[in-house]
């Protein structure tokens, strides 16, 4: 199990600068093109502007595609390793987070492949295009908001059961209430500055939590990856120690 723990701590770091990259692209280097967040829902404006950069489409776009398939490795690490705390909730979360993760992923290739189909038949019949996207980009739309409300409530029952945990894993339990609530939240406002802020909460807790499962398993870390135990264990070893020798004395 140590072996999947870090393997799911390196996706889920993994799967933070993938989605990192995907907001980086459609929030900064988008927009500097000459395409804004908002234009990017219009029909004429982004299939005029996806013919013009089709490679960088891809390139950002594989940030989106790539992320949710890496915290899949993520969540079943997690699940896992919070099991034996709480089976019951760990397994809500794990369920929760993969019907998220697959409704990311579905919108994610939807958008690439779906509006990208939709380019060279703009050219011709722009009209038909039209209405082709937004059949398109509301179905990728629809299948974000299930990704987030389903991730959201996932990430909701994980940190409810890593609050109770020591050390690092409190303190991702807190990120993991924090973005959980986000998620949830966008589905109801997907654009604009509740989107970035939501995409930052959501690419911290990736690589955050990833982070946590992966120091576990690192050599001079406590197997359960409690901080506090190691301290408890010092503190009870030296108190021992003090003890033994007043007694010699």
């Amino acid at each position: 199990m140590q072996n999947l723990r870090r393997l799911g701590g390196g996706a889920g770091i993994l799967a933070g600068i993938a989605a990192a990259w995907h907001l980086f692209g459609a929030a900064v280097l988008i927009p500097q093109a000459h395409l804004s967040l908002t234009a990017q829902e219009s029909p004429h404006k982004y299939l005029v502007w996806a013919n013009k950069h089709q490679e960088m489409l891809w390139w950002i776009n594989g940030g989106s595609m790539l992320a949710p398939l890496l915290g899949l490795v993520l969540l079943l690490a997690l699940a896992d390793r919070v099991r034996e705390d709480a089976p019951d909730r760990s397994q809500i979360g794990y369920v929760l987070g993969v019907v998220g993760l697959i409704g990311f992923a579905v919108g994610a290739f939807l958008k690439q492949f779906g509006l990208g189909s939709l380019v060279p038949f703009h050219v011709t019949n722009k009209v038909g295009a039209a209405i082709a996207f937004y059949a398109v980009n509301g179905t990728a739309n629809a299948f974000l908001s299930l990704g987030g409300v389903a991730l959201g409530f996932g990430a909701l029952a994980f940190g409810s059961v890593m609050l109770k945990m020591r050390g690092y894993y409190g303190q991702a339990g807190s990120l993991s209430i924090i973005a959980g609530a986000g998620l949830i939240l966008s589905a109801f406002s997907p654009h604009g500055s509740f989107y970035i802020i939501t995409s930052l909460l959501t690419i911290a807790w990736l690589a955050g939590t990833g982070a946590v499962l992966w120091m576990e398993t690192a050599p001079g870390h406590a197997r359960r990856g409690h901080v506090g135990e190691i301290r408890d264990e010092s503190v009870m070893v030296m108190s021992r120690g003090a003890g033994s020798g007043a007694v010699r004395s």
